[in-house]
């Protein structure tokens, strides 16, 4: 890592957190604020922040502030974003969450809050309240005396100890302060505070994916496994359709495919191919809404439509989404 470094005032652009969501960080920039540009990564290097959770909640977004010295400069595909257990200062424990090839844009405060980039697996890693936690932009492309390249920028405020850290030479974790860094790196997190349980989520394609809500679940049109648990833990199961010998059978997504089969998806019991059809009469309408209501209001457990063992609003929710999804 070589310290070179430019002052500039600079233009924050980023978008609100939500009401529930609090925006963790060291940086005291503010817009128009004075920061410094920091062209002076090589590859494999990374720069990382030490953070403190306010609350019980999951981590919903990184930002990261990335800016070149002349402006203009193109799209820079990264190494990846990094969250780390806090460890023992100045290097981090095991990591948490992995974001692969984040794409940076010059002049403003990026936010990632997606693991994937069709944007359809939400970043959502949990922490408690008071739980220190490190999050790390590790670069792919060096930056060292390149003014026209992009890269990330310190408050120039001061380097407060004990929150700023450096991977030189992408081997050997060092304070940033004692490197001459003048201030404390713009990355945050987003935590959101107001989540409910999280656990594993087994998804629509046969993919397993931590640190999600049942509400996150539904949406993804998944399975809850239950609070706490965890995907190294859990199997995806599901109706697997046989044609060859019409059978249905118990399988993951990959065993399914192997043998010929056609998987009904995550918690799927049986292979029937419209299942909100509950009166079987081959029509979706209002007579099938109501047997579903009465089979909820009897406590029958036939309702469980997410196959969690209990009966609760997720049901529901579940239900009407199978509902509007039609027959094939």
């Amino acid at each position: 890592m070589r310290m070179l470094q430019a002052g500039l005032a600079l233009l924050l652009t980023a978008g609100l957190a939500g009401a529930d969501e609090i925006v963790v960080k060291n940086d005291s920039l503010v817009d128009g604020g004075q920061a410094n540009i920091c062209p002076c990564f090589a590859a494999n290097e990374e720069a990382a922040v030490w953070l403190t959770s306010p609350c019980d909640g999951n981590i919903v977004a990184v930002q990261i502030f990335w800016k070149s010295f002349f402006g203009g400069a193109q799209p820079s595909v990264e190494d990846s974003i990094l969250i780390y257990n806090a460890g023992t200062f100045p290097m981090p424990g095991s990591i948490k969450k992995e974001l692969l090839a984040p794409v940076l844009t010059d002049g403003g405060l990026n936010e990632f809050r997606y693991e994937d980039e069709n944007q359809t697996i939400p970043i959502s890693v949990p922490v408690a309240s008071g739980e220190t936690f490190v999050v790390s932009l590790k670069f792919f492309n060096a930056n060292a005396n390149n003014f026209s390249a992009g890269t990330i920028v310190n408050d120039n405020a001061g380097c407060l100890p004990g929150k700023n850290t450096v991977k030189v030479n992408g081997t050997t974790w060092q304070n940033a302060c004692s490197l001459g860094v003048s201030g404390n790196w713009v990355i945050r997190a987003v935590v959101d505070c107001a989540t409910g349980p999280t656990g594993a989520v087994c998804l629509p394609d046969g993919s397993c994916a931590d640190g999600l809500t049942e509400a996150d679940a539904i949406a993804l049109g998944g399975q809850f496994r239950g609070a706490g648990t965890q995907c190294g833990t859990v199997t995806c199961l599901g109706a697997c359709f046989v044609p060859s010998t019409s059978a249905c059978l118990q399988f993951d997504k990959a065993t399914c495919d192997a043998i010929g089969g056609q998987w009904q998806g995550p918690g799927t019991t049986d292979c029937d191919p419209c299942p909100a059809d509950i009166n079987g009469d081959g029509k979706l309408n209002f007579f099938d809404v109501a047997a579903y209501i009465a089979l909820f209001n009897a406590g029958d457990m036939a309702a469980d439509i997410n196959g969690d063992g209990e009966l609760n609003f997720f049901d529901v929710s579940e239900y009407l989404h199978l509902f509007n999804q039609g027959c094939p």
